[in-house]
Order: C-alpha cells, then sequence, then structure tokens
C-alpha cells in the first residue's frame, strides 16, 4: 500500500523538504570542480544557481504558508537563508577547484528573493 496523496501532502507542509533541498544544494556544492559537468552556454552557471535556489525559497515559501506568523518573523527567515546562501558560497573556497563568487551569490540571493515573492503571492491568497 503506497503513500496517500494525504500524507504526501502533509508532508510537504513540513520543513523537511526545505532542509532536504538545502542539504542537497550543500552536498553539491561540496563537490571538487572536476565532478562538475559543465555547459558552455555564457549565463547559464546563473540561471543554474537562481532556479537551485527559487525552488529552496518556493519549498520555504509552501512551509510558511501554514505558518500563522507575522511578516516581519517570515523576512527574517528569508535574510537567514541569504545568509545560509552566502556560508554555503564562501564554504566553497575550501572545496578543491572551487571559489567564492558574488555573482553566484548574487544568482543565490535572486532566487531566494525569487521564492520570497512566491510566499507572498501565495500568502495574499489564502
Amino acid at each position: 500500500m503506497g503513500i496517500g496523496k494525504y500524507q504526501k501532502m502533509k508532508f510537504f507542509r513540513t520543513i523537511y523538504p526545505t532542509l532536504i533541498w538545502f542539504c542537497l544544494i550543500w552536498i553539491l556544492s561540496s563537490l571538487p570542480s572536476q565532478h562538475i559537468p559543465s555547459v558552455n552556454i555564457i549565463g547559464f552557471d546563473k540561471l543554474e544557481h537562481i532556479g537551485i535556489y527559487a525552488i529552496l525559497g518556493c519549498l520555504l515559501g509552501y512551509w510558511l504558508i501554514f505558518k500563522d506568523w507575522k511578516l516581519t518573523t517570515v523576512i527574517l527567515i528569508y535574510v537567514f537563508l541569504l545568509l545560509l546562501a552566502g556560508l554555503d558560497e564562501y564554504h566553497q573556497n575550501f572545496i578543491p577547484g572551487r571559489d567564492v563568487s558574488l555573482y553566484d551569490f548574487m544568482a543565490n540571493s535572486t532566487g531566494i528573493i525569487i521564492g520570497f515573492l512566491f510566499y507572498l503571492h501565495k500568502y495574499d491568497r489564502s
């Protein structure tokens, strides 16, 4: 017997998908550069950063929709997520073949802001 639709939806209303996704980001950013496939399209790297962090921001936003927290608290949570994105970028300085990039951090931040806008849009409708 599989997991019912209700249980799946209930799972996505928890913080766990957000934490799992962030752990996946951290693991991928911990890989040495020779283990990362490259695409030779200008700017594609930044689109990847935006997309990956937008998913993170949306997962967080979806969880936050079911919380009865003030907007100030939600903003602080997203600011904390921005700090984690910065920490993730900084830790790449210690990975062989990787380096810290302000542009990558800006792309990560853009993705998080997209996730925050998703939250505001969904919260406004509920």
